[in-house]
């Protein structure tokens, strides 16, 4: 079916106007979420087809040059918005380059037929690419926005390379904007999905990034910046699974910092959480690179050590001791000597059977058997020739 071509321009130019518009009114300079940046290159766009439908009535260089440059800049700011929505320096000066180069090549090639159409697709083509590389970049880890966004960056591509070649093929008239053919159905129908994916795939996926923000949020601890309870809960069952799976041993090491309640009420809760702070940096730094640390509840912290079994957590615990305890540290002109207890449990083999909780409980018994033996002390759960007391000498 052949659609009268610049009533379809019409029909786009309408529908981008008004979800332009809604996105302007939603979106703030200040905010980044995309949603202006995406407005905008939606205005640009309708703009550009209510260029397109005075072809034939209005001088070039207003129904070529200016409509094409403005496609080109609406190009240019979907480009922006996906580094834009995930908080990522947009590119500005490489985006609103190609809006550029198309207006002085469009003016210079005004009076020509051929290499004027063929300006304007390659322009276009280059920014399409632009938008499916960054698509592909900036994608959500496990969100879907990325998939829209290359699919409609891909039918755009097709839609150009469709003009491209009917152009090189000799009939450059065929693709006049005032031409009603199925040619030309098909190319601007293309362009008004474009239009539609490449807005709704932008809002989704500013929809994505603020909700893996939420989530990141919601699993870190907000004093210490590490994973909080729920998050190393999530970690030690996707580790079990694994461990399952490919039968490996598994080890998790209950920590707890001695004496923290006497560090608080001698130099108060701001000094407290500064030891907190502390502890959680001296741990990260000093863990492999495949182990888990989270502060499991108050001064607690729990390790999740993969592909370890008791005798190797225990080690490796009593190291991070040994270390922990070398010198005071200093906290706002105070020097404060510091030392934990901690409680291993390790399971050599793991399988369907292994209950996260039942361990949970062996780690925190041996943790109270550490402390009870009078602190800045290991013990491993589950093994009693195995239970010996590290203690600095």
């Amino acid at each position: 079916m052949v659609a009268h071509t610049q009533t379809l321009f019409g029909a786009v130019a309408l529908v981008a106007v008004l979800m332009g518009s809604c996105l302007i009114l939603v979106g703030r300079l200040d905010h980044r979420d995309g949603m202006l940046t995406t407005g905008l290159g939606m205005l640009s766009h309708s703009l550009a087809y209510v260029g397109y439908t005075l072809f034939g009535h209005a001088p070039l260089w207003i129904s070529y040059v200016l409509a094409n440059t403005l496609l080109s800049t609406a190009m240019a700011f979907y480009t922006v918005s996906l580094p834009l929505i995930h908080g990522r320096p947009p590119p500005w000066k490489l985006a609103f380059t190609f809006p550029v180069v198309q207006v002085v090549l469009l003016t210079v090639l005004l009076n020509t037929q051929i290499p004027r159409q063929l300006t304007a697709c390659m322009v276009l083509l280059c920014q399409c690419l632009l938008v499916f590389h960054f698509s592909r970049r900036y994608s959500v880890p496990g969100g879907r926005a990325h998939r829209v966004l290359l699919f409609g960056s891909a039918l755009s591509l097709t839609g150009l390379g469709m003009r491209v070649v009917v152009i090189l093929s000799g009939a450059p008239a065929e693709m006049h904007y005032n031409v009603s053919n199925l040619k030309q159905t098909f190319s601007v129908s293309i362009g008004a999905a474009t239009v539609l994916m490449l807005s709704f795939g932008l809002v989704l996926l500013s929809r994505e990034r603020i909700e893996s923000q939420l989530r990141q949020t919601a699993m870190l601890d907000t004093l210490t910046g590490i994973p909080n309870r729920r998050a190393i809960i999530e970690h030690f069952t996707d580790e079990i699974e694994r461990a399952c799976r490919l039968k490996t041993p598994l080890a998790i090491a209950m920590l707890d910092v001695d004496h923290f309640k006497r560090i608080n009420d001698s130099y108060g809760h701001l000094i407290g959480d500064d030891v907190l702070k502390y502890c959680a940096t001296h741990l990260q730094r000093r863990l492999r690179r495949h182990d888990h640390v989270g502060r499991y509840g108050g001064e607690e912290f729990l390790l999740v050590l993969p592909g370890t079994d008791a005798d190797g957590a225990l080690q490796l615990v009593d190291q991070l001791r040994r270390t922990f305890c070398d010198k005071p540290a200093r906290f706002a002109g105070h020097s404060i000597n510091l030392s934990f207890s901690a409680g291993i449990c390790g399971v050599s083999h793991v399988d369907e059977h292994t209950n996260l909780t039942e361990l949970l409980h062996q780690a925190d018994t041996a943790l109270y058997a550490a402390k009870n033996a009078g602190r800045n002390t290991l013990r491993v759960a589950g093994a009693r020739e195995k239970e010996e007391a590290f203690k600095q000498q």
